[in-house]
């Protein structure tokens, strides 16, 4: 693979930052050997998981790492409004934003199933790509996150709000929110959920992450190039080596607008990206989500039934909904990047 320059430059940066943060005793020993009963080996996936990004259109074909756990993507407008699969959302649906788009990404909540509990921390990487140059002068950038869930290890039961994951989130709470800047509107997107079997694979993850709460730290990477993101996902499988999956899913092409210039080529099979939240679990618990599809709704960031008794808090009533299903929520705000640079404020109308 061949790296110009400001690749490396983008490299070099990135993985400085992890150097100061990580101890370099510690990646050796992770890479010795990993525990591999019950799990599965993801270093493949990881190797091939920004192949083509930038050459295609389409979404990465490489095989999953398990594929019964592809990631799948539900919207909601907002909380307490209907589901509806991402893919089928109507293109006329987005906002016909001209120019560059600047997309506000914050996790929401993460709510493992009965099958999926367990001790052990998770760790939730998101991954957004640019697909074609900014302005034709930067080369396609990518951002990385990943969160690591510490669950509490006294009681086996579903963890409470305050005990995984955020509480409500908030438009302009800068600590939770990512901001990326997608080029005429389009771009990739993947979210993935995993538990490393090798401890010493998450030590590393925890000592270069910044602590949200007791139960939650993460590790954000800064906009590097492609080709360096890359490189990181490469060592990034080798590191985990292999892996209980939860849901893995590869970059899939997203557009934030409805009016795409002339000269950008529509993504293959987009995902519209819109304001509200996004849902995503595995394709493996896709029957119990449908059973009851009709009858769910997000709020705060969990899946609810609709006619839950109002006497219940919200902790109960996350526990109650589908409680075969793993999710995840992100909540997302799309809007024209600015003259003067990115803002946090979330979009409130289309251009």
């Amino acid at each position: 693979m061949e790296i110009n320059r400001r690749d490396m430059m983008a490299s070099a940066a990135a993985f400085a930052m992890l150097a100061q943060a990580v101890n370099p005793k510690a990646f050796a020993q992770a890479m010795q050997s990993s525990p591999t009963q019950g799990t599965v080996d993801v270093v493949e996936y990881w190797t091939r998981f920004y192949d083509d990004t930038v050459a295609t259109r389409g979404p990465n074909g490489s095989p999953l790492a398990k594929k019964s756990r592809k990631t799948l993507y539900l919207h909601s407008p907002d909380s307490g409004q209907s589901l509806a699969y991402a893919q089928n959302i109507p293109m006329k649906s987005l906002p016909a934003i001209s120019g560059d788009v600047v997309a506000n990404l914050a996790i929401s909540q993460y709510r493992p199933s009965n099958g999926d509990i367990s001790t052990d921390i998770s760790h939730l990487r998101i991954d957004a790509a640019q697909t074609v140059d900014f302005m034709n002068v930067v080369a396609p950038l990518s951002w990385a996150a990943i969160a690591s869930f510490t669950p509490d290890k006294q009681v086996s039961k579903l963890p409470t709000i305050d005990q995984l994951g955020y509480k409500a989130q908030s438009s302009t709470d800068g600590q939770n929110i990512k901001q990326i800047t997608l080029p005429s509107g389009v771009g990739k997107i993947a979210v993935n959920v995993t538990r490393p079997a090798n401890k010493v694979f998450t030590e590393i993850v925890q000592s270069a992450s910044v602590v949200i709460t007791s139960a939650l730290s993460m590790m954000t990477l800064p906009a590097i190039s492609v080709p360096a993101i890359k490189v990181f996902s490469e060592l990034f499988g080798k590191w985990q080596s292999h892996a209980t999956v939860i849901m893995n899913g590869n970059l899939t092409p997203v557009i934030a607008t409805s009016t795409l210039p002339s000269n950008v080529q529509m993504p293959q099979e987009p995902m519209p990206l819109m304001n509200g939240y996004y849902v995503m679990l595995p394709e493996e618990h896709e029957p119990e989500l449908k059973s009851e599809f009709d009858k769910l709704t997000v709020q705060n960031g969990f899946l609810v039934h609709t006619d839950a008794p109002a006497s219940d808090d919200l902790p109960t009533r996350a526990k109650a909904a589908v409680p075969g299903v793993s999710y995840v929520t992100l909540r997302v705000y799309a809007s024209k990047t600015p003259a003067t640079g990115c803002s946090t404020k979330p979009a409130t109308s289309g251009a």
